[in-house]
């Protein structure tokens, strides 16, 4: 059903997207490391859920956003074994991993039940075990970790000792494959440091997948299919609606639920970005937490300022007394956590729904 706001986990779900399922299924056989990339709501998880569960290999989830939300920021070893335990919980429906896992230190098993003891456990002598049952049934475990960057939070570090662990994986674990996502793109490069000499992931070959937004053909072939599944005929012109919505699937799937809801174009639209407001509103809190300034270049740049003395201008103005260094910081943030872009010397956000949004929000 392409209607679903849920990430798919079936191919049939899956609109399109051929080129980027032969690339990941290419790049997950070829290399221990596949780092996949785009915008929030273009699919990445829709995208690697449903090809997971397509090559029936084992995977183990890490959501990096849940993990961060849920500790308030400061990630601990507790947080991230709860997380563990979860998925080896059901990932032991379906595989037998439970006696495998017995004699291990740090893991209690009563009857089915898997407790990870977070003081004893060794991370790195479990995924070690998990890489033995894989290899035995003639599988792979994928550790998948999404949205990263977060994990820059986890313990004292920065996410370092994380980080060790994952070159760990990559060096000696032959049977594990390590899928890794990030919306923020410049944050989750920043956090892996593929190239800087003093990571632990340093030098290590990696296939790097970015998942772009829709075709305009695409995304009216989405909505024409999608109107077919649910058997809802469509009265409106839908290359008006893709005008508006563009190319973000999550956009596009937002605007046919409301719209079979309400059976009106622009009640549908209004709601989508009602939605979309209420969501956007929530993640921008996280950017002000750092700097109030950041929402202000934002709803600028929405405006329609788009250069570098625009902006420090209006700012001035405003009474934020910003020297050239911290402007540029803050615009470099933005750039990295993926709100704006910049092309030919000039800022703009990211995508044209993004851009009303942020214009329709109150500072």
């Amino acid at each position: 059903m392409l209607f679903d706001t849920r990430p798919k986990t079936k191919l049939e779900d899956l609109f399109d997207r051929i080129d980027e399922r032969k690339a990941f299924e290419d790049a997950l056989y070829n290399y221990p490391l596949v780092i996949v990339t785009g915008l929030r709501r273009v699919g990445k998880s829709s995208l690697i859920k449903a090809m997971l569960n397509e090559l029936q290999e084992i995977s183990i989830f890490l959501d990096g956003r849940s993990l961060y939300s849920s500790s308030g920021g400061n990630i601990t070893h507790f947080h991230l074994i709860s997380q563990i335990e979860s998925e080896l919980a059901r990932v032991s429906l379906k595989y037998k991993i439970v006696k495998f896992l017995k004699e291990l230190r740090g893991v209690s098993i009563k009857g089915n039940s898997i407790t990870l003891i977070r003081k004893e456990l060794d991370l790195s002598s479990l995924m070690e075990r998990l890489n033995e049952f894989a290899a035995k049934n003639g599988k792979n475990i994928i550790l998948y970790i999404d949205e990263a960057q977060y994990l820059k939070y986890y313990g004292s570090r920065g996410g370092k000792d994380l980080l060790t662990l994952l070159a760990f994986i990559y060096d000696n674990l032959h049977n594990t494959k390590l899928v890794i996502t990030g919306s923020e793109i410049g944050l989750l490069h920043d956090f892996l440091k593929l190239s800087d000499y003093e990571s632990p992931l340093y030098g290590r070959a990696y296939s790097e997948i970015c998942i772009e937004p829709f075709k305009r053909k695409t995304s009216i072939e989405f909505l024409k299919k999608g109107f077919a599944q649910i058997n809802l005929p469509v009265s409106f012109d839908i290359e008006e609606v893709v005008n508006i919505l563009d190319g973000i699937p999550g956009y596009l799937v937002l605007f046919g639920v409301k719209y079979r809801e309400f059976l009106d174009v622009k009640e549908a639209i209004e709601k989508v970005f009602n939605y979309l407001s209420g969501m956007i509103s929530s993640e921008l809190k996280e950017l002000e937490k750092r700097s109030p300034r950041y929402l202000k270049i934002l709803k600028h740049i929405a405006a329609g300022v788009d250069s570098w003395a625009g902006l420090k201008r209006l700012l001035i103005a405003s009474g934020d007394i910003v020297g050239d260094s911290r402007l540029y910081e803050a615009l470099n943030i933005l750039q990295q956590t993926s709100w704006i872009k910049k092309a030919d010397g000039k800022y703009n956000i990211v995508d044209p729904v993004l851009k009303r949004v942020i214009n329709g929000i109150s500072e």
